[in-house]
């Protein structure tokens, strides 16, 4: 029963510590830039990031004010 429980944790933890969520990313680029239809004066963006610690391609779609704030958006969100 001990090692089970181990297991289970060590599994969680596992999980938790990939999720992309809580990835740190110091690479972004934006792919795509159109006007906003829904925010006017935004855009919409589309800026796939680079997840530090695996190397994993992560996609994300924003609308910010300018390129800057896109980027700053997606890596709050966990790029």
């Amino acid at each position: 029963m001990k090692h089970s429980l181990l297991t289970a944790s060590l599994a969680f933890a596992a999980f938790v510590s990939a999720s992309p969520a809580l990835a740190i990313c110091s690479s972004c680029n934006i792919q795509t830039k159109t006007p906003s239809a829904t925010e006017p004066g935004k855009f919409d963006y589309r800026v796939s990031c680079i997840i530090d610690e695996s190397g994993d391609e992560v996609n994300a779609v924003v609308t910010a004010a300018n390129d800057e704030e896109a980027i700053e958006l997606t890596k709050r969100k966990g790029c």
